[in-house]
Protein backbone atom coordinates (compact mmCIF):
# COMPACT_ATOMS: atom_id res chain seq x y z
CA UNK A 1 0.00 0.00 0.00
CA UNK A 2 2.95 2.91 0.99
CA UNK A 3 4.47 1.24 -3.03
CA UNK A 4 1.45 2.42 -4.26
CA UNK A 5 0.94 5.58 -2.51
CA UNK A 6 4.73 6.68 -2.89
CA UNK A 7 4.24 5.87 -6.69
CA UNK A 8 1.22 7.75 -7.24
CA UNK A 9 2.97 10.86 -5.41
CA UNK A 10 6.25 10.66 -7.38
CA UNK A 11 4.52 10.60 -10.72
CA UNK A 12 2.54 13.49 -9.57
CA UNK A 13 5.61 14.95 -8.83
CA UNK A 14 7.18 14.59 -12.09
CA UNK A 15 4.49 15.28 -14.16
CA UNK A 16 4.05 18.50 -12.48
CA UNK A 17 7.66 19.53 -12.33
CA UNK A 18 7.10 18.51 -16.36
CA UNK A 19 4.31 20.78 -16.61
CA UNK A 20 6.69 23.80 -14.79
CA UNK A 21 9.69 23.16 -17.25
CA UNK A 22 7.24 23.08 -20.59
CA UNK A 23 5.40 26.81 -19.56
CA UNK A 24 8.86 28.01 -18.51
CA UNK A 25 10.41 26.93 -21.88
CA UNK A 26 7.44 28.35 -24.12
CA UNK A 27 8.14 31.84 -22.13
CA UNK A 28 11.52 31.77 -23.85
CA UNK A 29 11.27 30.13 -27.32
CA UNK A 30 7.65 31.40 -27.79
CA UNK A 31 7.16 27.33 -29.32
CA UNK A 32 4.84 24.82 -28.22
CA UNK A 33 5.72 22.45 -25.87
CA UNK A 34 4.43 19.31 -25.42
CA UNK A 35 5.05 17.10 -22.18
CA UNK A 36 4.33 13.52 -23.03
CA UNK A 37 5.45 10.21 -21.71
CA UNK A 38 8.14 7.89 -23.99
CA UNK A 39 8.94 4.56 -22.66
CA UNK A 40 7.83 5.21 -19.17
CA UNK A 41 10.07 8.26 -18.96
CA UNK A 42 7.98 12.13 -18.98
CA UNK A 43 9.72 14.00 -21.29
CA UNK A 44 9.40 17.87 -22.83
CA UNK A 45 9.39 18.19 -26.25
CA UNK A 46 8.90 20.90 -28.96
CA UNK A 47 7.55 20.20 -32.19
CA UNK A 48 10.59 20.02 -34.19
CA UNK A 49 12.15 17.20 -31.68
CA UNK A 50 8.72 15.13 -31.81
CA UNK A 51 8.98 15.33 -35.51
CA UNK A 52 12.69 13.88 -35.57
CA UNK A 53 11.17 11.11 -33.03
CA UNK A 54 8.45 10.48 -35.41
CA UNK A 55 11.32 10.12 -38.25
CA UNK A 56 13.53 7.86 -36.30
CA UNK A 57 10.26 5.38 -35.63
CA UNK A 58 9.96 6.05 -32.34
CA UNK A 59 6.52 7.24 -32.51
CA UNK A 60 3.99 6.62 -34.60
CA UNK A 61 3.48 8.30 -38.39
CA UNK A 62 0.40 9.57 -36.96
CA UNK A 63 1.28 11.72 -34.79
CA UNK A 64 2.53 14.23 -37.17
CA UNK A 65 -1.53 15.49 -37.03
CA UNK A 66 -2.02 18.36 -34.56
CA UNK A 67 -5.30 16.90 -32.90
CA UNK A 68 -3.63 13.40 -32.83
CA UNK A 69 -0.48 14.34 -30.67
CA UNK A 70 -2.29 16.48 -28.39
CA UNK A 71 -4.59 13.30 -27.27
CA UNK A 72 -1.52 11.08 -26.62
CA UNK A 73 0.30 14.41 -24.51
CA UNK A 74 -0.24 14.61 -20.96
CA UNK A 75 0.12 18.30 -21.45
CA UNK A 76 0.74 21.18 -23.98
CA UNK A 77 1.14 24.51 -24.07
CA UNK A 78 -0.96 27.34 -26.00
Amino acid sequence: MEATLFKRIWNFYRIKSAIKTADKLHELTGKRHYVIKIFNKIRVYDRSHIDFLINDGVLHKRLREANELQKICIYFTK
